[in-house]
């Protein structure tokens, strides 16, 4: 459990375990209001700290688990948890399901004001780990688009679709089959003879080849539109890989 330490932010304990100087605290305070980034990120960028100091820091001080989330398949599921532009907002990112909590991994955990906006969103119990700036900014990629450039992308592609759609079903079922019966009629003479009853070519009619005939090209045209559709409508979603083990923080 990660340890209590009231109102402080990670800049002021970091001030007070004597990581960072005053006047660094006060240019990150002031850096903070202008940005509206997470004062550790602040202090890293400055230099005043690397990131494994504060890493660490966070991981001894305040009890906080270290994931890695390098090359981590994250479950899409959990990313319907909270909304991506807060975890943007927050540089924050759902990781997976543990126990019925959902764990989540945060840039900087000790501010109890995101946290409680968090809590209040999420809707479960949370467990908030902490993870390199990097990561967290590679699993954010794995949000998908949002969902109303989607639908816009669908929308303008819609009609485009159904014709595409329409002329791929009539050439398979209908000018393919009978372009391969021109072909065979012209080149094949066993073709001609089976033909020849339906041609009315020096032969009776025979309605057993005209069944036979028809019923073949009924069939071809069941197919050739089940695969259409299946071409132009199948969805799914990939299942993701399973989640790798944690490692261990190196600093």
């Amino acid at each position: 459990m990660a340890e209590k330490w009231g109102t402080e932010n990670l800049g002021d304990m970091l001030f007070r375990e004597g990581l960072i100087s005053n006047a660094q605290l006060e240019e990150a305070d002031k850096r903070q209001k202008e940005s509206g980034k997470f004062i550790g990120q602040i202090l890293v960028e400055m230099g005043a700290v690397t990131e494994g100091v504060k890493m660490s820091f966070l991981r001894k001080k305040l009890g906080y688990d270290y994931i890695s989330l390098e090359n981590k398949q994250i479950d899409p599921l959990c990313l319907t948890y909270i909304p991506k532009s807060f975890a943007e907002k927050f540089h924050l990112v759902p990781v997976k399901m543990e126990n019925r909590t959902l764990v989540v991994a945060m840039d900087d955990p000790s501010d109890l004001s995101v946290m409680d906006n968090l809590k209040a969103i999420v809707g479960v119990p949370i467990k908030p780990v902490i993870s390199t700036s990097a990561d967290i900014d590679a699993a954010l990629k794995q949000y998908p688009e949002q969902e109303e450039e989607k639908q816009a992308v669908r929308r303008a592609a819609s009609p485009l679709i159904k014709i595409i759609r329409r002329l791929v079903f009539f050439f398979f079922a209908f000018g393919l089959p009978i372009i391969l019966v021109i072909i065979l009629y012209q080149k094949s003479e066993v073709f001609k003879e089976f033909m020849r009853p339906i041609t009315h070519e020096g032969g009776s009619f025979s309605f057993d080849v005209f069944f036979y005939t028809m019923l073949g090209g009924s069939l071809w045209i069941i197919i050739v539109y089940e695969i259409n559709s299946l071409v132009f409508e199948k969805s799914g979603k990939e299942i993701p890989e399973p989640l790798p083990a944690e490692e261990p923080f190196k600093e």
